[in-house]
């Protein structure tokens, strides 16, 4: 059976593959040999008989090469590149709008979309030559190196028009928060490496949440604390339905759940009771109880612009005026306005269905581990994106968020289009990888070993 499969290989030109190729024909053989058996042959001759229907090996081995070559998802990279020109048409419209009103602000920020965008995709392709069994491999070393890079590199903080930049050179931010986006495919990686395990697992899995997102929200960034921690929440509930984590599915899902939803709410609520928040904070949390509060005036001007918007735009010209940032935050708020609700809905479509298809696209790999990494990527991407129109279209109080690949901002696009060389990565390996795999680093040391001794 050895020899059988080790001619098979030889014809499979992807070694990645061979691993996953070997088990299953293997598996196969195994069912056949014992279905022989049952039939009445001794053991030799039922191996021997189950070989022999398998059929040639260097014909099958053909076909598995056919079926296993690395395979590229045109439909992520054609996505890309649409919303990158839509993306990139909107911010050349907006800097020329601006500039006719004299915002040199927004003119300049909209200009490096551009190079935004394009640095974007070069991050994109890089990641999709990745393997990304490799980085879940490192996934806790990068976790740790990017949660201790971030304070590090706060001593070089400031503001620049809201965002928190760590590190730039020139006008080119390169360190924001939202780099600590990539830690949510890191996490499927972590996750993945309690398989088996129990309770104790499980505390484990929701303290690697717990505490950067719990870091991310204290420096100021609550939008992707909030992103992170739901796209963490998701990947874990997804791995414990898969039976990663060996404890009871439908209790712990809907405890964990509850009480990401409920706490805040209560802690916040508790603050406000006794008068501890500040006065800003304070009467934000009023307008969310009390329509006509003149406290956060922005939510009223938003839904301003959206009634007075028709299908085609007509809507109030002085945005640049009213609204901070139309070019990022409020980037849905500016084309309702000018171009009206046929036009922000099809962007919306646009991206939106790009996110779908990364679901769908991640959800084709036999690999669990591929699946879960997927699914937090596009999950960040959604929660984002609907954090995003929920105050662009003033259904949420405003604070910082971005819609993917049409805001600007330099982090949030890079890591955007990062996700989608996951996603890509992910595709390539989708018939290579068998459902679990090995991804402990001592374990592929040991794995080294024992093959060298073999040989």
């Amino acid at each position: 059976m050895e020899e059988y499969i080790k001619k098979l290989l030889e014809q499979v030109r992807f070694k990645k593959a061979h691993r996953g190729i070997a088990e299953e024909i293997r598996a196969h053989i195994e069912d056949q040999i014992e279905d022989n058996m049952a039939a009445g042959m001794d053991r030799e001759a039922a191996e021997k008989a189950a070989i022999e229907d398998m059929g040639d090996p260097v014909e099958v081995g053909i076909s598995m090469d056919r079926v296993h070559r690395p395979q590229i998802a045109w439909q992520m990279v054609l996505g890309a590149v649409v919303v990158g020109i839509i993306g990139s048409i909107i911010h050349i419209l907006l800097a020329k709008s601006a500039a006719v009103g004299g915002n040199t602000g927004v003119v300049n920020g909209s200009s490096s979309f551009i190079l935004y965008t394009v640095l974007g995709i070069i991050a994109m392709v890089l990641v999709y030559l990745m393997d990304y069994t490799a980085i879940a491999r490192f996934s806790r070393i990068l976790a740790v190196a990017l949660f201790i890079l971030i304070p590090i590199t706060d001593r070089m903080g400031r503001q620049i028009n809201g965002t928190h930049v760590f590190l730039s050179v020139g006008p080119i931010t390169i360190l924001t928060t939202a780099v600590m986006l990539l830690y949510i495919p890191l996490y499927g990686g972590i996750i993945y490496k309690y398989k088996g395990g129990k309770c104790g697992s499980l505390i484990k899995a929701l303290l690697w949440i717990v505490i950067p997102c719990g870091f991310v929200f204290l420096i100021e960034s609550k939008s992707t604390a909030f992103i992170m921690a739901v796209s963490m929440l998701a990947q874990l509930t997804i791995a414990i339905l898969k039976g990663w984590i060996k404890v009871p599915k439908v209790p712990v899902i809907a405890g964990i759940w509850s009480v990401f939803i409920l706490s805040p709410v209560i802690l916040v609520w508790g603050l406000y009771s006794l008068g501890t928040l500040a006065e800003y904070q304070m009467m934000r949390l009023e307008h969310m109880f009390k329509a006509d509060s003149p406290a956060y005036y922005e939510i009223n001007t938003v839904r301003e612009f959206a009634r007075s918007s028709g299908l085609l735009g007509g809507g109030s010209e002085d945005i640049f005026d009213r609204l901070p940032s139309p070019n990022s935050d409020y980037v849905l708020t500016y084309i309702t306005s000018t171009w009206g609700t046929i036009a922000v809905i099809a962007v919306i479509a646009a991206v939106g269905g790009l996110i779908i298809a990364g679901f769908i696209t991640s959800s084709k790999s036999k690999n669990q581990l591929g699946q879960v990494m997927g699914s937090g990527c596009m999950m960040a991407l959604l929660a984002s994106a609907l954090l995003n129109m929920g105050a662009a279209f003033g259904v949420i109080p405003f604070f910082s968020s971005f819609f993917p690949f049409i805001s600007a901002g330099g982090s949030n696009l890079i890591v955007s289009y990062a996700f989608l060389g996951i996603i890509m990565c992910i595709y390539k390996y989708k018939t290579a990888y068998p459902q679990h795999m090995d991804i402990d680093i001592r374990g592929k040391i040991k794995l080294g070993k024992i093959e060298f001794i073999k040989n």
